[in-house]
């Protein structure tokens, strides 16, 4: 397998995993086996036992928000949480092989032994999260959420990192205890609105800030109260 064909399969998925993120009509499903359509759980190794790999960075486009306000009416679950433990997962696209034509779509014709779809996965990790507020949606202090993040080791052992998301276990880990969280639900796990302004560190006071620099600062607001007085 070329790592050129590496690279472009997992950017074309990591669009398809952005496409969902804002709602687009993209199916995947979260089933045993690596075929089209499928996420499985990675028996790679971690991202820590990994020796001579090189960490590479994958990019999506993600819709953007202007204020906490925006963000809050995006998401269909607004809430505050602590972080449990995680897994990794790949996700594999579905592939059309029947609709259309040759001319308009290139899978037209193929089965899934036509196409590596190790090439063409993107690594996920999914963390457990402990809700302990709950600001907008049908959730109760104390339930455990699965959220899912790009990010984490494909079947080839390389580190996959997607450029502007912080994984909540690397954020918990470097120190911030509790997360503001603006997701929407998909396949009973959440995604967030976008990286920057849906996953957001929560001071004892109550302070928001974001997770990592970006150009995003005018669309998160300062503090918890700020999100709250948001929904409407």
């Amino acid at each position: 397998m070329k790592q050129s064909n590496v690279i472009k399969g997992t950017l074309a998925v990591v669009a398809l995993v952005a496409a969902l993120v804002v709602g687009v009509a993209v199916h995947m499903h979260s089933v045993g086996s690596p075929t089209a359509g499928h996420s499985t759980q990675n028996t790679a190794k971690t991202a820590t036992e990994t020796t001579a790999k090189t960490a590479e960075s994958i990019t999506a486009d993600y819709p953007g928000y202007s204020s906490a306000e925006e963000g809050v009416k995006a998401a269909g679950l607004v809430v505050t949480g602590v972080p449990l433990d995680s897994r990794e997962r790949i996700l594999y696209p579905e592939i059309d092989f029947t609709s259309g034509t040759p001319e308009t779509n290139p899978q037209y014709g193929l089965t899934e032994d036509d196409i590596d779809m190790d090439a063409l996965g993107v690594p996920e990790t999914v963390t457990r999260v402990r809700v302990t507020k709950v600001i907008k949606g049908d959730a109760k202090v104390g339930d455990i959420i699965e959220v899912a993040q790009v990010g984490g080791v494909d079947k080839s052992g390389i580190v996959r990192r997607e450029t502007s998301t912080t994984l909540l276990n690397e954020a918990k880990a470097s120190g911030t205890a509790e997360f503001l969280l603006l997701l929407n639900e998909y396949d009973v796990v959440y995604n967030a609105i976008n990286p920057i302004s849906g996953v957001l560190g929560v001071d004892t006071d109550g302070h928001v800030t974001a997770l990592k620099s970006s150009g995003e600062s005018g669309g998160i607001g300062e503090s918890l109260k700020e999100y709250m007085n948001a929904v409407s």
